[in-house]
């Protein structure tokens, strides 16, 4: 989903008029006093929402081949990868030892000559007042539909907290149950890639 495509949602939520609001005159509506002042508290609530939806909802995850250093056998996570959040996975084609040390340092045991992979949970790049609304939000698509929820329902609880409540209650329960699913199916599926590694 895109970041004006959020803000345009979010703008239709908290208002519930008939107006045809367009992504290509978003800069128009940061200067109506009807609109500028939700805009632009937008990109803090919307970096909430991601984080949120992160934790509790689906992790954005990613991969990185670590390159094998003869001089020593830790590698700090978070300098050779950008956004690295935490190890989601270690898969490699050999049998290896490995274990961290606090929360990025992997120290890896008996390795030989097989490619390493780090499946990690990334962070996200956060949206400013300077992101472009064809910026993409690369989360999964379903909880990305769910932002322009916890948008409204942040902004809109000083105008409205009726309103705010509904769209805060309808985001936590989706995110909820999204979430169900997510760890019914990678606990069905837990044991594909394990096979690869032996973890300490």
């Amino acid at each position: 989903m895109k970041w004006g495509e959020v803000q345009i949602e979010a703008l239709k939520k908290m208002f519930l008029n008939k107006d045809k609001l367009e992504i290509s005159k978003l800069e128009e509506y940061k200067q109506d006093k009807k609109y500028k002042t939700y805009l632009f508290a937008m990109p803090q609530a919307c970096n909430e929402a991601i984080n949120y939806l992160l934790d509790n909802g689906i992790p954005f995850i990613q991969s990185y081949e670590i390159e094998r250093d003869e001089t020593t056998n830790k590698y700090a996570l978070e300098e050779l990868i950008d956004n690295f959040k935490c190890i989601a996975e270690i898969v490699c084609d050999e049998p290896i030892r490995y274990r961290t040390i606090g929360n990025n340092i992997l120290v890896i045991d008996n390795w030989k000559s097989a490619p390493i992979t780090v499946f990690y949970e990334s962070y996200i790049d956060d949206i400013t007042d300077k992101t472009p609304a064809n910026f993409e939000i690369e989360i999964n698509k379903q909880l990305a539909k769910l932002i322009p929820l916890y948008i409204a329902g942040e902004l809109y609880k000083d105008d409205d907290i009726s309103l705010a409540t509904v769209y805060m209650n309808e985001f936590m329960t989706n995110v909820s149950s999204i979430a169900q699913k997510y760890n019914s199916n990678s606990n069905s599926n837990q044991n594909i890639n394990t096979i690869y590694s032996i973890g300490m």
